[in-house]
């Protein structure tokens, strides 16, 4: 595809997300209202409860975390208020949004397989991006959403192809180097449309860059947690074009040097996260 015509396509592709006939992917009401409700200090169990008992799905989904092996107590869990309070409410709104994405946002018919492997490795992402925070010392009540969202940015370019192309799209590998080259700008277009706090829209939409502010060490973390998914096999992957997957959302080995540097975290302490990964991503059923 030529240089210009390249250009013109991501410019169409970005300006789809201002288009008011575009409809990009949208969490359900009751995941933002967590959202919301979570980033206020006096918040009680009792007001999430209420706001599951709207969303069978998500109330459904929060029972049976409180109620699995990673999370069980000596008691069963015998109310949506019991697994609340069981989880703590910063991981039942995490819940919430993996589920969300998963039902909803990372659903596509149209490129299935693909979408698939983004939504998978945005769950790897989050979870080991916990485990980097850990052993980092960070105290980031938002690290899980801002792993699990960094690439929330694919789906709405894959809308957006449907859109701007209609039935004459091409097929998805010769349109996937710039749904990858744009996926960081579209991740922060969607966050921002969400009205998420701030730590979230800083380090999603520019979760491929060296920060230095006060998401510095967060959007470090998601670099890492990134890198590693390769290992689990839950690495983004695009289309298949002469026999292999095209690779997407590539975090070199460089970015994740620097990411560790900045951390303090030096090969041994990386080895650990690595094994911490493999462990938890087995009971998660991811790996």
């Amino acid at each position: 595809m030529p240089d210009l015509i390249a250009v013109s396509l991501r410019e169409d592709l970005i300006r789809a997300f201002d288009d008011p006939g575009y409809t990009p992917p949208m969490l359900p009401a009751v995941a933002l209202e967590v959202m919301a409700l979570t980033t206020k200090d006096d918040v009680e169990v009792g007001q999430i409860v209420t706001l599951l008992e709207r969303d069978q799905m998500l109330a459904l989904a929060v029972l049976r975390l409180a109620g699995s092996s990673f999370y069980a107590g000596r008691t069963p869990i015998r109310s949506l208020r019991e697994a609340v309070v069981r989880l703590g409410i910063s991981v039942v709104r995490d819940a919430v949004f993996e589920v969300s994405l998963r039902n909803g946002v990372f659903r596509s018919d149209e490129y299935a397989d693909t979408v698939e492997t983004i939504a998978r490795h945005s769950t790897a992402t989050a979870y080991i991006t916990r485990l980097v925070c850990r052993r980092a010392g960070i105290d980031s009540d938002l690290a899980f959403i801002c792993g699990l969202l960094h690439d929330v940015g694919f789906a709405g370019l894959l809308m957006a192809v449907k859109h701007v192309e209609g039935e004459k799209a091409p097929p998805l590998a010769t349109l996937w180097p710039h749904v990858d080259a744009l996926h960081e700008r579209a991740s922060l277009l969607l966050v921002q449309r969400w009205r998420l706090p701030a730590q979230v829209v800083e380090v999603v939409g520019h979760h491929h860059h060296i920060h230095t502010g006060d998401f510095a060490r967060v959007a470090a973390a998601v670099r890492i947690a990134d890198h590693l998914t390769e290992s689990f096999g839950a690495a983004v992957r695009g289309p298949w074009l002469d026999g292999q997957a095209l690779p997407g959302d590539v975090v070199g080995v460089f970015d994740l040097e620097t990411a560790a540097a900045e951390l303090g975290l030096d090969d041994e302490e990386l080895a650990r996260i690595r094994t911490d990964a493999e462990r938890t991503l087995a009971e998660i059923a991811l790996y």
